[in-house]
């Protein structure tokens, strides 16, 4: 009888992300085919919550943070070092930049037999400063090498990567979704807001994004966008952003500053928030930087028509006027124009939205996403 093989799933963050999801979901089918599944993450955010939930045990990574800080790094190593040793893993499967470089170092030392590490959007494509550019493209070189199979999530990552002697390991796992629960749009309103802010922009275009606010979401391009839209159109849009994050308190003081407290609504972190999907009218992802994410998959599922930057892995999931709108991530001008074009011509917006809830319902099956993740475990352990 064959030997139950031990698969330990490494995250830096244990909010609920992208990436997150990613994690939970992958667990849960694993553990369904067969695995002992354990998961190692840093802090106790909703993921551990959601993962304990459902009976899939945990390990606490202590010092795990995004940033770099050295002191941090260290403790990180330990407590890694220390789980792996405790739970012996026959696969380690990797995410998020900083768990691949500590965990595929540590998993080569400690001689894992298969290490896998997925890249959620490579770290150097972020705006920042050239030497932290340089830093986290060495990271994810060497996180390459350490690994016996680098997952990508969409085409672009692969394509567009320079790892020098690494693309033989690469292999493309597109994102993907199985239905899931909507509320009908009355229910989901009075979920998320109180009467008195549905009545009063009970006649608005309703707009929304959702995910972690970091400087990544560019979400100061779309404050303005509506700012200008609404500026200029007897039509208004009520925008809502939802998520928590480093930038929210700037992001308010931009709103504030541009007028538009009546018509930008902030909402904190709200759990399972693509139930709520169905509150919005349009969805926007203004992002500079992406992968493959799960917020765009979700905005399709649900049926909304969608605005969403030209980068990433995002063109292989809107077709410009095809699927939804690609827009220029870095002036607010091409999203005042789309959100025009959607708002002044209905038979658009259902083309669009009907158009890509076929493209995820055949190009984007969650049950073959997780049959060739599964034949990336069990290919990685050779030469």
């Amino acid at each position: 009888m064959a030997t139950q093989k031990r698969l330990l799933y490494v995250i830096t963050k244990s909010n609920f992300g992208g990436a997150q999801r990613y994690v939970l979901e992958l667990a849960l089918a694993m553990r369904e085919a067969g695995y002992l599944v354990k998961v190692a993450a840093g802090g106790q955010g909703e993921l551990i919550e959601r993962l304990e939930a459902s009976g899939i045990a945990t390990y606490e990574i202590m010092g795990a943070q995004r940033e770099i800080d050295w002191r941090s790094e260290v403790s990180a190593l330990l407590s890694l070092r220390t789980i792996l040793k405790d739970f012996k893993p026959d696969i380690v499967h990797l995410n998020s930049s900083k768990a691949g470089l500590l965990g595929s170092l540590l998993a080569r030392l400690l001689r894992v037999p298969t290490i896998v590490f997925t890249a959620h959007g490579w770290p150097f494509r972020e705006a920042r400063s050239r030497s932290w550019l340089m830093i986290a493209w060495l990271g994810s070189y060497l996180t390459s090498i350490f690994a016996d199979r680098v997952i990508t999530v969409c085409e672009f990552d692969t394509k567009s990567t320079y790892l020098f002697g690494t693309k033989s390991k690469q292999t493309v796992i597109r994102n993907a979704l199985s239905p899931f629960t909507l509320l009908p749009r009355t229910e989901a309103r009075k979920s998320l807001f109180s009467n008195e802010i549905i009545a009063k922009h009970l006649h608005d275009v309703w707009l929304v994004t959702h995910g972690e606010v970091n400087p990544n979401k560019n979400h100061t391009t779309a404050i303005d966008a509506v700012a200008e839209f609404n500026s200029n159109h007897p039509a208004k849009v009520f925008y809502t952003i939802i998520g928590a994050g480093e930038l929210v308190p700037s992001l308010r003081e931009q709103v504030s500053l541009r007028g538009m407290n009546d018509f930008i609504y902030f909402m904190d972190h709200v759990p399972e928030v693509r139930t709520f999907l169905l509150a919005f009218d349009l969805y926007i992802m203004p992002s500079l930087k992406e992968g493959l994410p799960y917020s765009l998959l979700e905005a399709g599922y649900a049926g909304l028509p969608v605005i969403a930057s030209r980068v990433g892995g995002v063109p292989e999931v809107i077709y410009h006027q095809e699927t939804g709108l690609l827009v220029n991530p870095r002036t607010h001008t091409g999203m005042v124009e789309a959100l025009a074009l959607l708002i002044n011509e209905p038979e658009k917006r259902s083309l669009y939205s009907n158009n890509l809830l076929e493209h995820l319902r055949v190009n984007f099956d969650q049950a073959e996403m997780m049959a060739a993740t599964k034949a990336v475990y069990e290919l990685g352990d050779l030469p």
